[in-house]
């Protein structure tokens, strides 16, 4: 008889633990967490603390870049300011695509919002920004071997 009581019980607490893991999983605490990682990763570069925003560098990207490389990398457009326009968690729930308007400063200019789409991945729990890929520049009338 004793052990038909501790089974509902069992069975209650059991429901209740689940329900309080999932909580703390939700789809919206997931996003506001991502975007405040988005703020803090773009404040250091508004900020010019480099070494603080290598640190949300996806380790991929730490691998193929080192700390001091980083470092060293010409800084033409200083950020002024930024806003995290939208934050999109992929199903799986270990990638995202992010928004970012960015205000810049270029040859004496100010440019107000200009876009920016960054790719966030989650390793063992935490959020990282994959470095932007440094793409060749295209010849604007394509390839040499093209216009032969």
């Amino acid at each position: 008889m004793k052990t038909n009581r501790r089974l509902p019980l069992a069975a209650c607490l059991l429901m209740a633990t689940l329900a309080l893991g999932c909580a703390a999983l939700s789809p919206v605490e997931e996003t506001q967490a991502l975007h405040q990682r988005v703020a803090q990763y773009m404040q250091a570069q508004v900020d010019g603390k480099w070494e603080l925003a290598y640190s949300y560098l996806d380790p991929s990207s730490r691998a193929e870049m080192t700390r001091e490389s980083y470092l060293k990398r010409p800084r033409n457009m200083p950020y002024r300011g930024f806003a995290v326009e939208e934050v999109r968690i992929l199903p799986a729930g270990d990638r995202a695509t992010v928004k970012v308007k960015i205000d810049v400063r270029f040859m004496s200019y100010d440019f107000k919002g200009a876009p920016q789409t960054q790719e966030w991945v989650r390793e063992e729990g935490e959020w990282f920004v994959k470095a932007a890929q440094q793409q060749a520049p295209r010849h604007p009338f394509g390839s040499p071997q093209q216009q032969k």
